[in-house]
């Protein structure tokens, strides 16, 4: 189960307590914070948590790949309301004392966007995923290039390990990411072991591709869109 830190208690601390399998969670940030919250839900998800969301900013965020979530004109106020008058995960990009009363869990995105968003938005979602959730970073121009070029390889790799006879999941390297993602939602790490993955001679292409497919439920990078295009 995703573990995150805690704010208030200035610890890395389950998300919900055992046997839960709904969250209710309220997001008031820009728009890292808003990839981050997409990114703890999809985690949550996967492990079959149900994610009642919903969020300050009434941005259309799908090209993003971030999942529709309730807006909320005013803020906490208008999300207690919504969602039962307690919230499990309140994720903000500011400090700020929070009522212990009303959040189970405090989270905080402190990630910094100084460069235009630009035409295919998925490199600023990875680029985002480059640092984790909580630790101070600005990304610039320069970052959401890179970010690019690397999500242009891994789908062209995609779509040639496609036409590779098909083979299981690396469940090792699979099983890895999984944890990754619980261990405070540490994305650096989980891409530090897709990048060993892509570069593993060991492993089957029909095998990198299922894992690569198998990660982007989570990364929500779009890694089959170059499939059948390749000819």
């Amino acid at each position: 189960m995703l573990r995150l830190y805690d704010t208030r208690h200035r610890l890395v601390e389950p998300l919900l307590p055992p046997g839960s399998r709904a969250l209710r969670a309220y997001t008031s940030a820009g728009l890292p914070g808003q990839v981050h919250a997409d990114l703890i839900r999809r985690v949550l998800e996967r492990s079959g948590v149900r994610v009642l969301a919903c969020r300050d900013l009434a941005e259309d965020l799908t090209p993003l790949n971030v999942r529709p979530a309730e807006p909320v004109a005013d803020g906490m106020p208008g999300a207690l309301r919504l969602l039962g008058g307690r919230l499990d995960l309140y994720l903000s990009d500011t400090e700020e004392v929070v009522d212990d009363a009303a959040v189970r869990h405090h989270a905080r995105s402190a990630a910094t966007l100084d460069a235009p968003i630009p035409g295919d938005p998925l490199p600023v979602r990875l680029a985002l995923m480059e640092h984790r959730y909580r630790d101070a970073a600005t990304l610039t121009s320069d970052d959401l290039r890179e970010a690019g070029d690397t999500i242009g390889r891994w789908r062209r790799k995609v779509a040639e390990w496609a036409e590779e006879p098909s083979s299981p999941i690396a469940k090792d390297h699979a099983d890895a990411m999984n944890e990754a993602f619980d261990d405070d939602l540490d994305t650096p790490g989980a891409l530090r072991i897709l990048r060993a993955l892509e570069e593993d001679r060991e492993v089957p292409p029909g095998s990198k591709f299922e894992t690569f497919l198998h990660a982007d439920h989570i990364l929500a990078l779009d890694l089959s869109a170059d499939i059948g295009r390749l000819r």
